[in-house]
């Protein structure tokens, strides 16, 4: 008796393929009879030791980074002459990764600029070489450990049940990751400084994997219960056992997930994409959870770990919304929408709460009256420690009167914003209808309730920079123009080691600049402007070329496309410390700066920062 219980753990463990088929012809269809249960360990501790030690090597590498920064910013802030020694590359390697894989695109140019199929479909963008080379390890490493079979069992039938209990295995690990990469909460962005857009790439390419090795899993228990009876057995044992069943479900819902997240359909119909891949997911997930409950398989932990990491997301956004939105007192955020030329409209919010706004940061905007739930991601463009006064402000800009003083020192450390606003250029959907609605509005404004979630992003400091070369196109200026306002209120407190700030903004012509004009105003009134800004603006459609006009040296209008080669060429060659290049704006021009950027890298203490909504 002890024998026959001893060899029968011993098959369940995957130790043995003698199986009686006799008895049991299906055998090796269910359970774990024939799974290399062993194996299976020991891949998913090798799985998760590589995860631990990328992270672990990520946190050291931002440890180092946050070290060199904050040691350059203490020896350099309120003065110039300090700055000569981080003019220079201190190492030969750095540059040379940050020129040949961090910085570089896939092949020559081409990254954030999107692939075309025609005007109206696209394929999506390519990721950098650094990030292929993390996808490449990643999806070969899948690869082997699902190869890494007994190889050497007698039983075909065996070898196909354990590669059915790998997969199924690593399918549900993947899932993990999958589910984490998604999220705007994911704690990884925060502590690596990685962007949400780099882990929404992550994101993409570990869901195939999961649904890869998913249907590797199903189609392997096809197989062993085919051979083993007919395929009306398939049918047979789908309906007799419930776990199979649920199985197949979550299978199914992961290949309409694969199918309906392809880049065109899900960049076409964004908005529709988003609602029923989150219904997707949901019966992916119960699916699997019930396929995985029923046979008491030791990875439902990890499927309890999924759906707990999905609930604290949805309650972090929830309170997220209602922090700075709802109060008992004062009722909801109250948003003012202002169409504006060339298809856009200024948002301004109205918080019940303050906050404090970092530059860089973005917010997801809700307005149920035009979109019901759904949100979408904006820049924080300008962010006021007062609330927003609405007709006044319009009745000045309608009539071209200057803007008044804003009433607040931006030089005070941690100042609590009350009102924030976005730029929207209308598209399809939402901010289509956001626009349509408020041109039709009296004196294009539109007033309605709505809520922010956030914020997000704004990891990125330029305090430590002696010169910050800024690029924008079109309506990624909402991305600098927090950045502009920090820098020259820090350069005037003494706070920033900024000396030479650098705005260059292309725009199809020069209706754009009402975008932005009162917050523009408050800048070129701020103490220390003259002495530290120059704002660079390329007119690429100029209606007649009496517009372009330059008041002044440090506001200079020219027409034509940005060089972007040019500008930075100049402005390294005549930089005051270490450098800091960010773009914003469309993928051709984000790419274009991204290369002028690698040609210079060797020259001196050059970062490049990127602002990107790809997803």
């Amino acid at each position: 008796m002890q024998e026959e219980h001893s060899w029968t753990a011993a098959v369940k463990r995957g130790l043995s393929d003698v199986v009686d088929t006799d008895k049991d012809p299906f055998a090796f269809s269910h359970g774990l009879t024939g799974v290399d249960q062993t194996g299976n360990y020991l891949w998913v501790d090798v799985f998760l030791g590589c995860f631990g030690c990328i992270i672990g090597m990520t946190l050291i590498i931002r440890f180092m980074r946050m070290y060199n920064s904050h040691l350059r910013h203490v020896s350099t802030m309120g003065t110039a002459h300090r700055q000569v020694y981080w003019r220079h590359n201190q190492t030969t390697l750095v540059p040379w990764l940050k020129k040949h894989i961090i910085y570089a695109p896939l092949w020559k140019k081409r990254h954030n600029e999107e692939i075309r199929l025609s005007s109206a479909i696209s394929i999506g963008t390519l990721p950098s070489r650094f990030h292929m080379l993390i996808l490449v390890v990643y999806g070969m490493s899948n690869v082997a450990y699902c190869l890494c079979l007994p190889w050497s069992r007698s039983e075909s039938a065996s070898v196909v049940a354990a590669l059915r209990g790998r997969s199924g295995t690593l399918a549900a690990l993947n899932l993990i990751p999958t589910i984490l990469f998604a999220l705007r909460n994911n704690p990884l962005i925060w502590m690596l400084h990685v962007s949400y857009d780099t882990f929404n790439l992550l994101h993409r390419w570990a869901a195939r994997v999961v649904i890869i090795e998913s249907v590797v899993h199903t189609l392997c228990w096809m197989i062993n219960t085919v051979n083993a009876g007919n395929w009306s057995s398939i049918g047979e044992h789908l309906a007799a056992e419930p776990s199979y069943a649920w199985g197949m479900v979550g299978t199914a819902f992961f290949v309409f997930l694969f199918i309906q997240a392809w880049s065109p359909l899900r960049h076409a119909f964004y908005e529709t994409f988003i609602n029923f891949h989150r219904l997707g997911v949901a019966f992916a997930i119960v699916g699997v959870w019930i396929h995985v409950d029923l046979h008491a398989l030791p990875q439902l932990p990890w499927m309890k770990l999924c759906l707990g990491m999905w609930v604290v997301e949805w309650l972090l956004r929830l309170w997220k919304v209602t922090r700075y939105n709802v109060s008992m007192r004062r009722g909801m955020s109250k948003v003012t929408i202002e169409a504006l030329p060339n298809d856009a409209c200024r948002v301004t919010i109205d918080l019940v709460r303050s906050w404090n706004h970092r530059p860089g940061s973005h917010v997801h905007l809700y307005v149920p009256s035009l979109s019901g739930w759904a949100s979408h991601p904006f820049s924080v463009a300008w962010a006021s420690p007062h609330h927003h006064n609405m007709p006044a402000s319009v009745e000045d800009e309608k009539l071209g009167l200057p803007t008044t003083s804003p009433g607040y020192d931006l030089t005070r450390p941690n100042l609590m914003m009350k009102s924030i606003s976005l730029v929207c250029r209308a598209r399809e959907g939402f901010t289509r209808k956001m626009y349509d609605r408020a041109k039709a509005q009296p004196m294009g404004v539109l007033t309605t309730y709505g809520m922010i979630e956030g914020p997000y992003g704004g990891h990125e400091s330029l305090d430590s920079y002696g010169t910050c070369i800024l690029f924008a196109a079109g309506v990624g200026i909402t991305h600098q123009t927090s950045f502009v306002r920090h820098l020259v209120a820090g350069y005037h407190g003494g706070t920033v080691a900024a000396r030479k700030v650098v705005l260059c903004w292309s725009i199809p012509n020069t209706e754009c600049l009402e975008w932005v004009r009162p917050w523009m105003d408050e800048i070129l009134r701020m103490p220390g402007r003259r002495e530290v800004l120059k704002i660079l603006l390329f007119i690429t459609r100029p209606k007649n070329h009496s517009e372009i006009n330059s008041t002044s040296g440090s506001v200079q209008m020219f027409p034509g496309r940005c060089d972007v080669q040019t500008i930075i060429d100049r402005e390294i060659s005549e930089r005051i410390g270490a450098v800091a290049v960010t773009v914003c704006g469309a993928g051709a021009f984000s790419d274009g700066v991204r290369t002028a950027v690698r040609a210079r890298v060797d020259d001196g203490s050059v970062d490049f920062i990127e602002e990107a909504f790809t997803y």
